[in-house]
């Protein structure tokens, strides 16, 4: 078996550059002289040489690091460079890409890598390490740091020393050396990386304007009250505070669409498909932000990000038309936008949600992040919470572990095209979620899948309710659906995993609250059966078990039971022909956009139009009619490369056609869940609006109004129906 080569050992040939300890004394020394400074070897400042910690010192803390380093500078008479930052070794083997952080903006006494091998011209990604807790020693002439490091390959060699010598503000940067070691002291492989960037890490951002979207630029945030300095902030600002450097590629477009323009996730998933097509499908620090107008959802969404099978966290979009006039306010909210939905493509979590990762961390409600929502801001005891004290105490910043994970985070967790958004059981931790019994609070949640005995291929749709026991305040049913984050999915499948449910349509809304009486349902559906991690969810026959957990607006949980689900194998030759067309990724996404027009996933409609052709009566047809006519009922934009745009009008003839089937099947106890049928319902009504008919879309509407009271659904939502 082939030995898989270990870049923190000893070198082996000519993997890495291997300079021994006497050579690199005399490079440094020689380094100093030039550079004007003592040197290690002849320390004429002020007689201290290398200083090698003992083992039974205390590391120093940050302020006596601060304070040796202001006596060296004044020692020195010239203000001395700061170290973090990116550095770089040269191309011999393994190449290392180190980051130093002990210094600078809120540093935090970390040090982290990437290695790469080149071959031919190509470089390739090997493995990351990080250094959580550093001991610094600083001298007049240098600063050494080390640590113990976690890698993602396995090695013995897990001891950094980074030597840096130390320069002033006149002078180059100097390079750094790393050398590692075991535990027990033995030596492993030396680098000599030359600085590269203060930044920890550097993103190309591309950026499309909607016509009519304000192009912002810049918040002072002195303009209102707030926490931290005041400064003009733009959004690449924000971002090299944190230490990650943003930079725009010169091809930003500006997307001509019609006049009151309304995007819809479909359209939306289409423009990013279009937007990387032109570049290479692997994992880089390359971002797109689209800043558009309006969403189907309404005015509360302020952002949205695709996380599907394939591309991750590659492209997110704000939304500006609550947020569009040129008040102080307004450019606040703008700025934290677009942050906080770049944030997600840095695969950062919702300050409320941290529960949800891999690993899990404790939800932080009393964060003031850019990842956190103002009206969910709790920070504890009697302090105020809510919006108003969020923005007050604001520094406009991430928090601390943040930070770490910007800039420090393994590659793949961090680099768009990496790893999913959040992947792993993150929940499993939780006893009241684990052990399968409901909370017991103010608020019962109950989950029933629908078709409650589906068929292998059959999509899964969970029906979410949430019961009120007391008069209190919850979220919208819109809300309660989970790419809104405000209700998590757990799903233990027979194959014997256990996931949290990563829907592939991340959205980010202001939290929108309802008054709720004792007795008082708030409900909503949610296609459950295509998961942005695994992909297809439910793709073998036998028993799953499926869970969910509300947030409430003041932070605390409440679980439902254990909801089982038999998923039944195909008896027949049309059972299985109907499995397997249905069981596709692109099938999946299709049904998560509720439709498309997209050439990306052209398998996965006409797979439903084959269903619908071939086996028109098979009781999974209906899924088929649902997708197609929704998709029919509303526009579908296109946005060519160059950024023109072409508008598909609404087909209500087609919609018609394939609604009409999804109603007619649904009356009784087969066909889609009722929620849906009504959703079907609306669409259509609205439809017949927009297009002029008048009666057709009060006669359908009429009939909703009968069905949903037929079928005894929530007040809340036959009095939506009315309106």
């Amino acid at each position: 078996m082939t030995s898989v080569i270990d870049p923190n050992a000893v070198p082996v040939e000519e993997n890495t550059v291997d300079i021994d300890s006497a050579k690199l004394d005399a490079a440094r020394s020689k380094w100093a002289v030039e550079a004007g400074l003592p040197s290690a070897t002849d320390p004429a400042g002020d007689g201290v040489g290398l200083l090698e910690p003992e083992a039974e010192q205390e590391p120093p803390t940050i302020l006596e690091r601060d304070e040796a380093a202001r006596r060296a500078e004044q020692r020195a008479g010239l203000l001395v460079q700061k170290v973090s930052g990116r550095y770089r070794s040269p191309i011999a083997g393994f190449q290392l890409e180190l980051r130093v952080d002990v210094d600078g903006n809120n540093p935090l006494g970390k040090l982290s890598g990437d290695y790469y091998t080149i071959s031919g011209g190509v470089t390739s990604y090997f493995g990351s390490w990080t250094v959580d807790a550093t001991t610094i020693s600083a001298t007049p002439t240098q600063i050494i740091i080390r640590g113990t490091a976690r890698q993602t390959w396995s090695t013995t060699f897990t001891v950094a020393t980074v030597i840096i010598p130390r320069t002033t503000i006149l002078q180059p940067p100097a390079p750094a050396t790393l050398r590692w070691s075991t535990p027990s002291g033995a030596t492993g492989a030396t680098y000599v990386c030359g600085h590269e960037s203060a930044a920890f890490r550097t993103v190309a951002l591309e950026q499309d304007i909607e016509a009519g979207v304000p192009s912002f630029t810049s918040y002072n945030t002195g303009s209102l009250p707030s926490g931290g300095p005041a400064r003009v902030l733009s959004t690449a600002g924000a971002y090299l505070e944190a230490g990650i450097q943003i930079l725009g590629t010169g091809r930003d477009n500006i997307i001509a669409t019609p006049a009151n323009h309304v995007w819809n996730n479909a359209s939306l998933h289409h423009a990013m498909e279009t937007h990387f097509s032109r570049f290479r499908d692997v994992p880089q620090f390359q971002v797109w932000l689209l800043h558009a107008m309006r969403h189907s959802f309404g005015t509360g969404l302020r952002g949205i990000m695709f996380d599907q099978q394939g591309p991750q966290r590659q492209g997110c979009a704000s939304f500006y038309q609550a947020i569009s006039a040129p008040t102080a306010q307004n450019l606040r909210e703008q700025l934290y936008v677009n942050v906080h939905e770049l944030g997600h493509c840095f695969n950062l979590f919702h300050s409320f949600h941290k529960e949800s990762m891999s690993p899990p961390l404790p939800n932080r409600l009393g964060s003031l992040s850019w990842m956190n929502y103002p009206r969910n801001y709790q920070p504890g005891g009697s302090a105020p919470g809510g919006e108003a004290a969020f923005w007050g105490a604001f520094p406009f910043q991430f928090d601390r572990l943040e930070l770490a994970h910007l800039r420090h985070g393994f590659r793949n967790d961090v680099i768009m095209g990496g790893n999913p958004f959040g992947t792993g059981a993150a929940m499993e931790n939780n006893q009241s979620s684990a052990n399968g019994e409901p909370t017991s609070t103010s608020l019962r949640l109950d989950v029933t899948a629908v078709p409650s005995h589906p068929m292998l291929g059959t999509p899964v749709v969970l029906e979410i309710q949430l019961t009120s026991q007391s008069e209190q305040q919850v979220h919208t049913s819109e809300q309660l659906h989970p790419k809104f984050g405000v209700v998590t999915v757990l799903i233990d499948r027979p194959r014997g995993d256990r996931f949290v449910h990563r829907p592939s349509v991340t959205a980010c809304a202001e939290p929108e609250l309802v008054p709720v009486h004792a007795g008082d349902n708030v409900a909503v559906s949610a296609y459950i059966g295509y998961d942005a991690v695994v992909g297809q969810v439910f793709e073998d026959p036998g028993t799953y078990h499926v869970q969910a957990v509300y947030a409430t607006p003041d932070g605390s949980e409440v679980v439902s039971r254990r909801q089982t689900i038999r998923i039944g194998a195909p008896r027949t030759r049309e059972e299985d022909d109907v499995a397997e067309l249905l069981l596709t990724n692109d099938v999946g996404m299709v049904f998560t956009l509720k439709g498309t027009d997209s050439e990306y996933l052209a398998a996965g409609t006409e797979a439903l139009e084959t269903l619908l052709e071939k086996h028109p009566k098979n009781p999974n047809a209906v899924y088929a009619d649902f997708a197609l006519g929704t998709n029919a009922a509303r526009e579908f934009t296109r946005v060519a490369p160059d950024g023109t745009v072409e508008v598909r009008p609404r087909d209500m003839e087609r919609a018609e056609k394939h609604l009409s089937a999804v109603i007619s099947a649904s009356k009784g106890d087969k066909g889609i869940d009722d929620l849906t049928v009504l959703d079907v319902m609306s669409r259509l009504a609205t439809g017949y609006r927009i297009e002029g008919d008048t009666a057709a879309a009060n006669q359908t509407r009429e009939d909703a109004v009968k069905f949903a009271r037929s079928k005894h659904v929530p007040a809340h939502i036959v009095d939506g129906l009315k309106k």
